[in-house]
């Protein structure tokens, strides 16, 4: 199952201001709760540190909003790069030349945006569910599928920067939702 969550991000000019353009971010941040909105109700979620220790992030995409009928601003492992930390999962991205780039970075810069989200996949026993807290807790995510720089992140501790010197995806999302929902019923009547 396909997921999206959202999450800090900046922006740096290259050495070659004129061209290139680059952002910095943490898309995905562990052991910090939030609350995920759900059309049928919300949860708190968690990632636990080392949740993505074996995630395949070897062809990843960076998006504006999780527009995936759009091109994609930046892909692992030519113009991303993704690196796993003790905090979580760090992104370096060299955008492209182009108005969408441009508007981004420059909304980045301004702080205009300064969030980040994410899709990802979790396996089979890699989260589990406390009713109690309604609380989820994700312990594996297999794959990253996209990163995305967002107005609304679903993790407020995300960032993304603008550093000066050098949708199909909705439905997905409440596609997600509806079988973590359909699973927290499962749960309660177990």
């Amino acid at each position: 199952m396909k997921e999206i969550r959202v999450c800090e991000i900046r922006a740096e000019a290259a050495a070659d201001a004129s061209k290139a353009l680059r952002l910095e971010g943490r898309p995905i941040v562990y052991d910090q709760p939030t609350k995920i909105g759900d059309p049928a109700g919300s949860y708190i979620e968690i990632i636990r540190a080392g949740a993505l220790d074996h995630a395949d992030l070897s062809d990843a995409r960076l998006f504006y909003n999780h527009d995936l009928n759009k091109v994609p601003l930046a892909r692992t492992p030519k113009t991303m790069q993704l690196t796993i930390d003790p905090a979580g999962l760090k992104m370096v991205a060299e955008l492209p030349d182009t108005e969408e780039a441009r508007s981004v970075y420059t909304a980045v810069q301004r702080g205009d945006l300064s969030g980040m989200s994410f899709a990802f996949k979790v396996p089979e026993g890699g989260d589990s569910y406390d009713a109690a807290t309604n609380t989820r807790t994700i312990f594996t995510i297999e794959k990253v599928y996209e990163i995305s720089v967002v107005p609304f992140p679903a993790y407020p501790q995300t960032s993304v920067e603008a550093r000066s010197a050098f949708s199909a995806a909705a439905s997905e999302q409440k596609k997600a939702a509806a079988i973590i929902k359909a699973n927290k019923i499962l749960m309660k009547e177990v």
